[in-house]
């Protein structure tokens, strides 16, 4: 094995900045990724987040969303609009209008170009 192997890159670790304890499966930006907390993760305190994998978030009920589609998360909430979040990954199942929840594969492909140019004005 290389002498600089750190990790497999599954997990990182995540720190709870705000005034609520961060909840198991909630999901967490950290920088410009998203992780899906492991544990509970209390105020102040610091846990782990996987990184990588599908997983079933919380969505904008009015949202559609195709197999396939990127999705960007907010507070915490998938949804189809770059506008206040970031890019996530890509909805894994269709999510038609008036589901509540998405599978999500995270941090997969790179930030659709369009969202790329709205966000920097062009």
């Amino acid at each position: 094995m290389a002498k600089n192997f750190v990790q497999n890159g599954n997990t990182i670790p995540v720190t709870n900045a705000g005034s609520e304890v961060i909840t198991s499966g909630d999901a967490v930006v950290v920088g410009n990724i998203v992780a899906i907390a492991i544990t509970d993760i209390a105020v102040e305190g610091t846990g782990d987040g996987f990184t990588d994998g599908v997983f079933q978030l919380p969505k904008i009920s009015a949202d559609v969303l195709s197999q396939g589609a990127a999705v960007f998360i907010s507070d915490g909430t998938a949804q189809a609009s770059a506008e206040g979040g970031i890019y996530a990954g890509i909805a894994w199942e269709d999510a038609p209008a008036g589901t509540t929840v998405v599978n999500v594969k995270i941090n997969v492909g790179a930030v659709p170009a369009a969202t790329e140019a709205t966000e920097s004005g062009s």
